[in-house]
């Protein structure tokens, strides 16, 4: 308790009100914040500790975890966009938007690799806790989480946090796979994304599931050509089974990532194991749809807006319906 009670006090000394049960209060700018509770614990290992067990603590609690992952509160009567510290007024100091407690303190170096394993640990317990994953999308804990992790400035010891990230991809349920899948490529560095390619692709063939937020994330990573041309494989494979709702998905990754060599070949691939028909005829069976988000539709938006983009592309699809229909019979419905 009086190690709990030091830790308040420090940190409301830096600009910061925990109250128990409510959303802390910021009093000042984020980055005046991080400043003056980097210099309070500059070379105070013990201090840096102990702040370190406070919020384990704090997190400890899932009931009431969102209120140190959500974004900080600013008082009612300096919420005044004349004012510096109301939300207007932060984002003129750099913040953009209030950020979380958690947040806060992973941009104090002496602190950022004892929050990151604290939150990395999270993932287990919440896992066998069914009262704190009964919310929905962005409400889980887990995604709350997450979002800590993306887009900070910097990462100490980003190899551990990329390991340890592909760790928890082995035991996670879907639900939490696909949700750290997506947030990969905002949370490592550039020098892990070619590892963190390799891991995604070879889940593809194991995880077909996931293919989705696979795909989606390999489009926003570093791949080398020989990964690109096995992920495209494994692409084409699942395009017969996939659900209609995929296709489009699978269907744009497949052209923006195939090489002008590998065009032609591709494009036959797609042509054959693509069935337009069953999609077409699943599209007006979703009623519920709007015509412009069906599968169909989507599907052909995505074959023209690659095509515009590039010519390799329209000279080999032109090139293969050519000589497919010479050889084989009738256009297919792609066509």
């Amino acid at each position: 308790m009086e190690s709990s009670l030091r830790c308040k006090e420090l940190i409301r000394g830096c600009g910061l009100e925990l109250i128990d049960g409510s959303p802390p209060t910021l009093h000042t700018s984020t980055a005046l914040f991080r400043f003056k509770l980097g210099e309070a614990i500059r070379g105070d290992y013990k201090t840096a500790q102990l702040l370190g067990d406070f919020v384990e603590q704090l997190l400890s609690d899932h009931e009431n975890i969102s209120l140190y992952l959500d974004p900080v509160t600013l008082p009612a009567s300096e919420d005044d966009g004349d004012n510096p510290l109301s939300s207007s007024g932060l984002a003129q100091f750099g913040s953009g938007q209030s950020e979380s407690l958690v947040r806060l303190m992973l941009g104090v170096d002496a602190l950022q690799p004892r929050i990151i394993s604290i939150l990395l640990n999270k993932f287990p317990e919440l896992i066998g806790d069914e009262e704190a994953q009964s919310g929905a999308g962005a409400t889980q804990p887990f995604v709350k989480i997450l979002r800590q992790l993306r887009w900070l400035d910097y990462i100490i010891d980003s190899d551990k946090l990329t390991n340890e990230l592909i760790e928890t991809l082995g035991y996670a349920p879907p639900e939490m796979q696909s949700e750290i899948i997506s947030a990969l490529p905002d949370i490592i560095s550039d020098s892990d994304s070619a590892n963190v390619s390799g891991v995604l692709a070879g889940m593809m063939n194991e995880t077909p599931e996931l293919i989705l937020p696979i795909l989606e994330a390999l489009g926003s990573l570093e791949c080398s050509m020989n990964l690109l041309e096995r992920a495209c494989n494994s692409v084409v494979t699942h395009l017969i089974s996939a659900e209609p709702a995929e296709l489009p998905v699978m269907v744009r990754f497949l052209l923006q990532s195939v090489s002008s060599e590998a065009a032609a070949p591709t494009i036959l691939r797609i042509r054959g194991r693509l069935d337009m028909d069953a999609v077409v005829l699943a599209s007006k069976q979703q009623s519920r749809m709007t015509d412009h988000s069906a599968p169909d539709v989507l599907i052909f938006d995505v074959i023209a807006t690659c095509l515009r983009s590039h010519k390799h592309l329209r000279d080999a699809w032109l090139k293969v319906i050519v000589n497919d229909t010479a050889a084989v019979g009738p256009h297919t419905t792609l066509d």
